[in-house]
């Protein structure tokens, strides 16, 4: 199978940082192109000062992940693309590759507390139900 465009969904995680690694060796065996996403939730609680003002930390940090991975994928010469986007991370992934042509999408197998999954359910395992294209999940 032939890989021209990648959805890489991140988080800041360890098991993500891992995903973008390996989405990195694909495109270039591939000689594919990589579309990056990170997805600040924003149903966090509290009162709106507080909530805006931790969206907005989250949101700083999550640029400078992207720009880290962008620059690090650019010294391989590997076309790339990076969105930030705020919402349900599981939905937002889910309609950006639905509405894209992707060939793959590659993220990593957990991003929050094991406590979390099972409280709001795994974002990776939500995309894998949802999404109309191969999902590679990195470990």
């Amino acid at each position: 199978m032939d890989f021209s465009r990648i959805l890489v969904a991140i988080d800041g995680s360890e098991s993500a940082k891992k995903a973008f690694t390996k989405s990195l060796f694909l495109a270039l065996k591939c000689n594919a192109k990589l579309d990056l996403v990170h997805v600040t939730p924003c149903e966090l609680g509290g009162d709106s000062a507080t909530t805006f003002e931790l969206i907005e930390q989250l949101q700083t940090k999550a640029k400078l992940i992207l720009e880290e991975y962008r620059q690090e994928a650019i010294k391989k010469n590997i076309p790339i693309e990076v969105m930030l986007k705020q919402g349900d991370p599981a939905q937002i992934i889910i309609e950006i590759a639905n509405t894209q042509n992707y060939d793959l999408i590659v993220t990593g197998s957990r991003g929050m507390s094991t406590f979390k999954e099972l409280l709001l359910g795994s974002v990776t395992l939500k995309v894998i139900h949802h999404v109309h294209c191969p999902v590679m999940v990195v470990r």
